[in-house]
């Protein structure tokens, strides 16, 4: 009797744990309760010149000097996306939802659609015509996203423009007849909407290339895709005397939540570019900042104003898996920033993509398992890298988690314990990137906004 008895607090001992283990060890990739899925996708950055047969489809001739086989093989390191890295990539998430009996509610995609040196490139392979460059460009852009619609017909995409997003040059605003052509094909993926806000967010975007659209599934909650490009320090007189409100973006944002907050609802914000500190080239000497410091200055001024009402940020452009904390008027923590891992390999970082879990009450982001192909593998495949909660011992990834494992992250080291999973998880399987000589850089980057705390935080403690 003794021995049955024993057994059955065993048993009983064991369910518990495994109960009270569900919320944060989901099996696979299921849906948590009341949760949802979604896709993230950053700086994609396809090249369409190394493949001919894309290049006729596109309407472009190469000439004799770029002509060459179509390689059937993943870019490399030091390379942006070719076909069989792209194909391979929507391939891969599709699969994965099979696989997983998933479905992925929506996509995001946090910009640069376009390879580096794009128009340059074009210059070198095919001719200098404007015009025939411009429908190129978009053409490209197009041609992606009907690739990403093709592998996951009738999922909703919402996609921002990245500063390789443009028929006039790296960071250069795009003119209209580019905003409008590509305008036009992304409304095509923006699900079921009220034709209102379709033909408002189809007009914001072919003013300044921002829009915002309801959540397709989460009542009362509005994705803001902005143009952070806009606002990037490349931009130098972005938020100055000269050009206080670049394309009236911030007139517009505010508006948009203003209507948001009325309503009762919450907004979740989409760019590219992130504001804060250029880690990657700060390392390097002086501190540098992703965007105009007057733009950064204006957008903490206005999310101190709707506090609560803008739940999260998710951007891209530095191709790594990472993180912000951005902070209210007073430098206080006010909400989160998730930064999507690039697709292209090209600053030596494994390809990668992220898929998400959301709350379908409130559009929170519950937990996320980026996917990575491992290019140093000579026969590479992709493998889901992580499960943000069961990595990190976090029950979500809210502001507050962030805001200890910051802490975490930055009092350990690249060699053990949370500092070294950062370290690999950093470039998707790369982990020599971040050292202990650059480890403050890096990680005051998460936590620090401006040159002058960035600055301060990154400084070594003095010796006796």
């Amino acid at each position: 009797m003794r021995s049955v008895a024993a057994k059955i607090l065993v048993l009983i001992s064991v369910l518990t744990t495994l109960a009270l283990g569900l919320p944060n060890d989901p099996p696979a990739l299921q849906p948590y309760p009341g949760t949802g899925m979604f896709l993230m996708l950053s700086d994609i950055h396809f090249d369409p010149y190394a493949d001919p047969a894309i290049m006729d489809q596109l309407g472009a001739k190469p000439l004799p000097v770029c002509q060459a086989p179509a390689s059937q093989s993943f870019s490399s390191f030091g390379s942006d996306t070719n076909y069989p890295l792209l194909k391979s990539t929507l391939d891969q998430v599709a699969a994965t939802a099979v696989q997983n009996h998933i479905h992925y509610d929506y996509v995001i995609v946090t910009g640069d659609f376009l390879a580096h040196d794009f128009d340059t490139r074009y210059r070198h392979c095919v001719g200098s015509e404007k015009e025939a460059y411009r429908k190129f460009a978009s053409d490209t852009v197009i041609f992606v996203d009907a690739m990403i619609s093709k592998a996951l017909p009738g999922v909703p995409v919402f996609a921002a423009l990245g500063n390789n997003d443009s028929d006039r040059g790296d960071y250069q605003e795009p003119s209209k007849i580019f905003l409008q052509s590509v305008g036009l094909d992304w409304s095509r993926a923006w699900g079921n909407n009220p034709a209102a806000r379709r033909e408002m967010a189809l007009a914001s975007f072919e003013r300044a290339g921002n829009y915002a659209l309801p959540h397709p599934t989460v009542p009362n909650d509005d994705l803001v895709i902005l143009n952070s490009n806009l606002w990037a320090a490349r931009n130098s007189k972005a938020c100055s005397d000269a050009d206080p409100d670049p394309g009236g973006q911030f007139q517009w944002l505010e508006e948009v939540l203003d209507r948001v907050r009325h309503a009762g609802g919450t907004a979740t914000l989409i760019m590219h570019v992130l504001p804060g500190i250029d880690a990657m080239r700060s390392s390097a000497g002086e501190p540098q900042s992703l965007w105009a410091e007057g733009c950064t200055q204006k957008l903490i001024a206005e999310l101190s104003d709707f506090r609560g009402v803008v739940r999260e940020i998710y951007a891209g452009h530095i191709h790594r898996d990472d993180f912000r904390i951005f902070p209210d008027r007073e430098g206080k923590p006010l909400c989160a920033i998730h930064i999507v891992p690039a697709v292209s390999p090209v600053y030596i970082n494994n390809p990668a993509v992220e898929i998400g879990w959301y709350e379908k009450s409130n559009g929170e982001l519950r937990d996320y398992a980026p996917l990575y192909l491992d290019l140093s593998n000579p026969k590479p495949a992709w493998t889901m890298e992580y499960v943000f909660t069961q990595a990190y011992g976090r029950p979500r990834p809210n502001l507050a988690a962030l805001e200890e494992l910051s802490r975490e992250i930055r009092e350990g080291n690249p060699h053990s314990g949370v500092g070294k999973q950062y370290a690999s998880y950093y470039g998707a399987g790369v982990a020599w990137f971040l050292t202990p000589d650059n480890w403050l850089n890096y990680t005051c980057a998460q936590t620090e906004i401006s040159i002058s705390t960035f600055a301060q935080c990154r400084r070594p403690a003095a010796g006796p």
